[in-house]
């Protein structure tokens, strides 16, 4: 979603992550360099085992995109894949807070 969001900064107005992995890495070109040709709103939904596991993901994140651009959302008692409804770690609470947010932000943006 951030590649295609930098690539095409002119035709890409939203975009969400509801369980990402690697997008922010050492790498030089990790995704989240990606945020300064990145015109799209998003939305970041980061399961609580993930921000275990890596806890400076949300705060390179808020780093990189203007805050007008991103949300940054950690959900406590989410576990990776949680928005999956075939996962072992679906929480239906959360998945359907998370995807009622990204119809928000699409009424929103696009």
């Amino acid at each position: 979603m951030l590649k295609t969001a930098a690539a095409l900064p002119d035709r890409i107005g939203a975009g969400a992550s509801l369980h990402g992995g690697f997008l922010v890495t050492n790498a030089p070109d990790s995704p989240h360099l990606l945020a300064p040709k990145i015109e799209a709103r998003l939305y970041f939904a980061i399961a609580s085992d993930d921000d275990e596991r890596e806890p400076g993901v949300k705060t390179q994140l808020a780093a990189a995109f203007r805050k007008d651009r991103a949300e940054i959302e950690v959900y406590p008692n989410a576990r990776h894949g949680w928005c999956v409804p075939d996962s072992n770690a679906v929480s239906k609470p959360d998945a359907d807070r998370a995807w009622a947010k990204l119809v928000a932000l699409y009424r929103a943006a696009l």
